[in-house]
């Protein structure tokens, strides 16, 4: 099969790692590149053999373009998405998938308009281990899931100077929540759905939040428990507690082995999957060919569902970013 063809949006460091793994499957290839700053863009498109556009418009007119990665700040994907899929390209955005849900919605909206493909790039629902994991909590192995924990703490909010304005400027969308945060919410709720009631605390500083706290709750029980912060370093795991055991998914979100354990504690068994952003290229690609507007692995649904999470989270905390980039 000839090799699926991405033009990426965005030219930061984690479209530099993501394009890498895909330059090095073998079933992908990058062939045109578009960045607001011009020489950024050439030197990227430069290392794939790609061609470097000048406008958006230039971008999404390129013939050769079977599916479109962004990655550029939360604070653009709302704009990057509706040009590309108004011209009826097909889109894999990083996440955090757009500012707010109701920018979500419209998104989900037009690409059903258009017929055309669109995904959140949330990588861990797309991970095989994760992936295992579910489909064997789903079949009934571990009994009710109970409880799910996740966290995700790094040391930009005291070291600001050395950690890009996408992370730390309001005008970006920046902060704690929709750059970590994210990634303990949509596990939640790929092992818990939607919840019934949110309740969030956060500490803000300069337009942004610099610590969440999160708790999710179900009408059955179940809980999540999601937590993200810039003030410290932690050790990263994602906990899943069920009536016969529980799972531990170790150095969340970059997760490359699950310990399962009984429940008497005593452990079970390691399944070990190394991490990489391949998967979900993969799958978009699958779904791009087969002419599916939605993946199954994370659906508008899932997307739509930890934006409202965020919305009711930023809510309780007061936090809201610059009407220009909140807007519809």
């Amino acid at each position: 099969m000839e090799k699926f063809r991405w033009g990426v949006v965005g030219t930061g460091k984690i479209a530099g790692t993501v394009c890498a793994q895909l330059k090095a499957s073998g079933r992908h290839e990058i062939v045109a590149v578009y960045s607001r700053t011009r020489s950024r863009a050439e030197a990227f498109a430069q290392g794939y053999g790609a061609v470097c556009h000048d406008t958006m418009s230039a971008f999404c007119a390129d013939p050769r373009i079977q599916g479109v990665y962004i990655a550029t700040p939360h604070s653009a994907h709302y704009g990057n998405m509706l040009a590309c899929i108004g011209a009826g390209m097909s889109v894999l955005c990083e996440k955090s998938f757009t500012v707010n849900a109701a920018q979500a919605e419209r998104v989900f909206a037009l690409a059903e308009e258009k017929g055309v493909f669109v995904a959140e790039a949330m990588w861990t629902r797309f991970h095989p281990l994760v992936r295992g994991i579910k489909a064997r909590a789903d079949a009934g192995e571990f009994g009710a899931v109970r409880r799910v924990t996740g966290k995700f703490c790094t040391l930009a909010g005291l070291f600001r100077r050395f950690f890009p304005e996408r992370v730390t400027s309001p005008r970006y969308a920046g902060g704690a929540l929709l750059d970590l945060g994210v990634y303990p919410i949509s596990m939640c709720e790929y092992f818990l759905g939607e919840p019934d009631e949110v309740q969030a605390k956060a500490k803000c500083r300069g337009g942004i939040d610099l610590y969440d706290e999160v708790s999710l709750r179900y009408a059955n029980g179940a809980e999540g428990l999601a937590s993200c912060s810039f003030l410290c370093r932690s050790r990263d795991d994602a906990v899943i507690e069920c009536e016969k055991g529980k799972i531990v998914l170790s150095r969340f979100p970059g997760m490359d082995k699950a310990v399962i354990y009984g429940a008497d504690g005593k452990k079970v068994q390691t399944v070990a999957d190394p991490s990489t952003y391949v998967h979900e290229f993969d799958e978009a690609a699958r779904a791009i060919r087969a002419g599916e507007t939605q993946t199954p692995m994370m659906t508008k649904a899932h997307t739509l569902a930890v934006m409202r999470v965020m919305d009711a989270c930023r809510a309780q905390a007061g936090l809201r970013y610059p009407e220009e980039i909140e807007r519809l």
